[in-house]
């Protein structure tokens, strides 16, 4: 009887392990899947803030096409700004040649005229 007695604690024991253990086993299985939940939202994070990553590499790769562009177009406006400014400096110059040019015809006429009315005058005169 005392074999029996033995033997019946024994197994007792092994099925209060056996609980125990399948109580781990839950516990560890639970933990499992609650590191694969953070696995999984981890695994998320990173992808979102690859795709953010991304985005932010486009929109600084397109402001820097924008600012080359814009660049582009300062050097292209100045090169205009400065023909313009050539444009208008041979203009004033070409104005000041044609004053220079009415100037001396006004003189070339006023001699004319002088030496015309010395003729008449002479030509009165006989």
């Amino acid at each position: 009887m005392a074999a029996a007695e033995a033997l019946k604690k024994k197994i007792h024991d092994l099925m209060s392990n056996r609980d125990n253990a399948i109580e781990k086993g839950d516990e560890l299985d639970k933990e499992l899947n609650e590191m694969k939940e953070q696995l999984l939202k981890a695994d998320f994070e990173k992808k979102e803030l690859e795709r953010r990553f991304k985005l932010t590499g486009d929109e600084l790769e397109n402001q820097k096409t924008i600012k080359s562009d814009l660049i582009k177009k300062y050097e292209s406006l100045q090169i205009e700004d400065q023909r313009i400014q050539d444009d208008m400096k041979a203009q004033v110059d070409s104005i000041a040649d044609m004053e220079e040019l009415i100037l001396s015809i006004d003189e070339k006429y006023n001699a004319l005229e002088e030496e015309y009315n010395a003729t008449m005058e002479d030509i009165n005169a006989l």
